[in-house]
């Protein structure tokens, strides 16, 4: 082991302070055991600073810090202190040695307990020991020094926790601007397709207007729905109110059901159910296409009052101003055979419906 300062240094150039005995013992105890340490010193080329010269470098009092007590000894030129402490044993003493380097702080205890036959040989190995630096502790640490390295140790931790969460945000923000950018890029690569939004349910209502396709040929005296050939109207109008419940097997399908009133050229109602079709919307855009059929009872009110089948296709274009509220124009075509030469119309309908309950999912 490297070896530094006066722990280097052989024998002969030590210069050990060797204190005052402490204990319990007798005088005569104390004296013998303090001067078989001295002999045993001495023997080995150590030198040693006498009482006097001890009293004015350490006081009458010295101090029993290992630091202070290391500082004290450099005062006086001494590489080591040696602190001994005795206590009395049956027939034999207990015996502590302490010894402080000067240079290091380092510090060395051997305790054993010395019989009065042949206590030199004991004390000798001790000293040994001591003056040995492979036996000696870790240098002290400086409170001083202690508390700036804790506090630095506590400041770079703190940095480091500062760093690791200020990264952990850059990535987390990095991980949502490509996640965006992702679904952005998405969006724009697949426009949004989406169902009718709002609830399962929807009422509406609307106006058709158009004009009574004559396609059909009548005898004379016959009458259309109520209404003789010469009094028949050209244009057709009538107001239809609607419902219909969202298929929820099938995104965009839907039950519905319709009342008609017709107006004109002849009066008449019609009740009937089909299905229809919302198709998903294309682009960023609110608008739908729906299609659908219906398929029911039309009844004439006045002139032949005919009761006969109604057939009601239609086709219309949806906004959405809200998921609850879509505002439609289309074409409607009536169809109501008879006997009696019925009734073939196509009207433009125009209308609103709403939708209510729970948000169906795009």
């Amino acid at each position: 082991m490297a070896q530094t300062g006066a722990s280097s240094q052989p024998a002969a150039q030590r210069v050990v302070v060797l204190l005052p005995f402490e204990g319990s013992g007798t005088q005569d105890l104390v004296a013998d055991a303090e001067a078989t340490v001295r002999g045993a010193l001495i023997a080995r080329g150590v030198r040693l600073p006498d009482r006097a010269a001890i009293n004015l470098g350490l006081g009458l009092s010295p101090p029993t810090d290992p630091a202070a007590l290391a500082r004290a000894a450099q005062g006086m030129g001494a590489t080591q202190v040696i602190r001994a402490a005795l206590r009395p044993l049956a027939g034999q003493y207990n015996l502590s040695l302490t010894l402080i380097d000067a240079a290091s702080g380092r510090t060395a205890t051997r305790e054993e307990a010395i019989p009065h036959e042949g206590a030199g040989e004991v004390i000798g190995r001790m000293l040994d020991a001591l003056l040995d630096p492979a036996g000696w502790s870790a240098p002290p640490v400086d409170p001083a020094v202690a508390r700036e390295a804790e506090a630095r140790r506590l400041a770079e931790e703190e940095a480091a926790r500062q760093r690791q969460a200020t990264e952990a945000e850059a990535a987390r923000r990095r991980a949502e601007d490509e996640a965006r950018q992702r679904r952005e890029a998405d969006e724009r690569a697949h426009p949004v397709r989406g169902y009718a939004d709002g609830g399962p349910f929807s009422v509406g209502l609307s106006l058709v207007a158009g004009g009574r396709l004559s396609g059909v040929r009548q005898p004379s005296g016959m009458v259309i729905s109520g209404n003789a050939p010469a009094e028949a109207s050209g244009a057709a109008v009538s107001l239809r109110a609607e419902g219909s419940y969202a298929i929820g097997a099938v995104p965009g399908l839907e039950a519905a059901a319709a009342f008609m009133i017709l107006t004109t050229p002849t009066t008449a109602v019609g009740l009937g159910a089909g299905a229809q079709f919302t198709f998903p919307s294309s682009g960023r855009l609110p608008l739908r296409g729906t299609a659908g059929v219906l398929v029911g009872l039309w009844q004439g009110v006045s002139g032949a009052r005919a009761t006969t089948l109604w057939l009601n296709p239609y086709v219309r274009a949806e906004w959405g101003f809200s998921p609850m509220v879509q505002a439609f124009v289309g074409l409607s075509l009536d169809v109501a055979p008879a006997d009696n030469g019925g009734l073939t119309a196509l009207g433009v309908m125009a209308g609103v419906r709403f939708r209510l309950g729970a948000t169906t999912a795009r």
